[in-house]
């Protein structure tokens, strides 16, 4: 069901003329009249920890990597839903070979962004980092405007079977909303315009169509193939 409603969204983005993004700010067009989202084209070496900090969380981690990916997402944003099945492709098709890491930017105009991106986190600690994220993109129209959310994300952790002592012990530790809020900061130190940015090696990739190949042809160009 998921990757269908996914893919009548890539459809929609493609007959209106290119993706769209959540921008930044509370008075930013809504998502469906925004552009895509661009960032600074590269990253200096300087914030290069800022990008990927040593305890990132990963999607894939080889040994030797030949190039690194590195997504920003909000969970709350409906393009980065879309985002999500393509870089579950690349994962797929290039774990072997490219690390991809997956930051968080809660965009502070979406009211649930926050609490979401700590489910995400406090799945990721018992390793489920990508089935709660899944859940939650899925379910995405049954939370973003909810008040209390704190039990519906529970609900998930619990389908997914985590220990749920230590999944709600998590979600509101100190810890979990400190590297939250350590990614809000870094993405806006980097000034990441939007949800989803994608950066290669330090460079924003510049996503236009919502094809698989925006990623795919920058992936093989790296990797040399």
């Amino acid at each position: 069901m998921r990757r269908v409603a996914t893919s009548l969204l890539i459809a929609g983005l493609l007959a209106g003329g290119g993706v769209v993004s959540c921008g930044t700010t509370p008075d930013s067009p809504s998502p469906e009249a925004s552009t895509s989202a661009t960032a600074a084209t590269t990253v200096p070496a300087e914030q290069a920890d800022q990008l990927v900090p040593t305890d990132a969380r990963t999607l894939t981690d080889p040994a030797d990597p030949q190039a690194t990916l590195v997504l920003f997402t909000d969970y709350q944003c409906p393009y980065c839903a879309m985002m999500d099945e393509l870089i579950q492709q690349a994962r797929d098709d290039y774990g072997d070979s490219v690390r991809i890491v997956v930051r968080n930017y809660p965009l502070p105009k979406h009211k649930n962004a926050e609490p979401s991106a700590r489910a995400v986190e406090a799945a990721a600690e018992q390793g489920a980092m990508e089935q709660m994220a899944a859940a939650v993109f899925e379910h995405q129209q049954d939370w973003k405007t909810a008040d209390n959310v704190d039990d519906i994300f529970a609900g998930y952790a619990e389908e997914i079977g985590l220990d749920m002592d230590r999944y709600r012990a998590d979600y509101a530790s100190d810890a979990i909303r400190d590297r939250v809020a350590r990614d809000l900061q870094d993405a806006q130190e980097l000034e990441v315009r939007g949800t989803p940015t994608l950066y290669l090696d330090g460079e924003a990739l510049q996503l236009e169509s919502g094809a698989y190949s925006e990623i795919q042809e920058p992936l093989d160009e790296a990797l040399g193939r």
